[in-house]
């Protein structure tokens, strides 16, 4: 009688045992082994599935650069042309920071270059960046009361361009590194030569 407990206690905690065994494998089973979890974590970050850490600060929320610095982009001389004002601060009540200057050829006082640099940084600087991005932003060709227009993409930059030869009157507006607005106006010159002034401003290369 005790012999036939001990057999029954004994087939009992085998298959107690073996049903365990079972239920640790189907847990093992749902856990991933560690070199897959690995595999596809890195597969998830080369396809851009994890979120990018270091994204680019929207430009409303960047600090404008100094004027000080800005004005340093405006030689004293351009070819045959000399600066006579620089003028900034203009636009510091709306917090944009912007430089003017103007220049005139050294020969002729009718030869005049006005030019003006925007940073686009900060809430009300990003506000007249982007409208300035929507007029450069559709190819036009038009002409209205002799002054004729064109907008359209110039070696990966937007411009638009305008020149009334009549009034002998050209200017020049285009947006660099997506941020700082450039806008050139000339006086009594033709506007492939104030291509040429922006050209060697090295505001712009055409």
């Amino acid at each position: 009688m005790k012999r036939n407990f001990i057999l029954a206690l004994f087939i009992f905690s085998v298959g107690s045992l073996a049903i365990a065994c079972q239920r640790t494998e189907r847990f093992l089973d749902r856990i991933e082994p560690p070199v897959k979890v690995i595999n596809e974590s890195q597969s998830r970050r080369d396809s851009g599935e994890v979120p990018v850490l270091n994204q680019e600060v929207p430009l409303r929320e960047k600090v404008p650069i100094s004027k000080e610095v800005l004005k340093t982009w405006l030689p004293e001389t351009v070819g045959d042309y000399k600066r006579t004002q620089l003028i900034s601060g203009h636009r510091e009540d709306s917090g944009i920071v912007s430089v003017l200057a103007d220049y005139q050829h050294q020969d002729s006082q009718e030869l005049k270059v006005k030019v003006e640099i925007l940073d686009g940084a900060g809430e009300n600087g990003s506000i007249l960046l982007k409208a300035a991005q929507e007029r450069l932003k559709l190819d036009i060709e038009e002409n209205k009361e002799g002054m004729e227009t064109r907008v359209y993409l110039l070696d990966g930059l937007r411009v638009r361009e305008s020149e009334n030869k009549e009034q002998q009157f050209a200017e020049i507006e285009f947006v660099d590194q997506n941020r700082y607005l450039f806008q050139i106006k000339g006086f009594g010159i033709s506007l492939s030569q104030l291509w040429e002034f922006s050209s060697k401003a090295s505001f712009n290369q055409p």
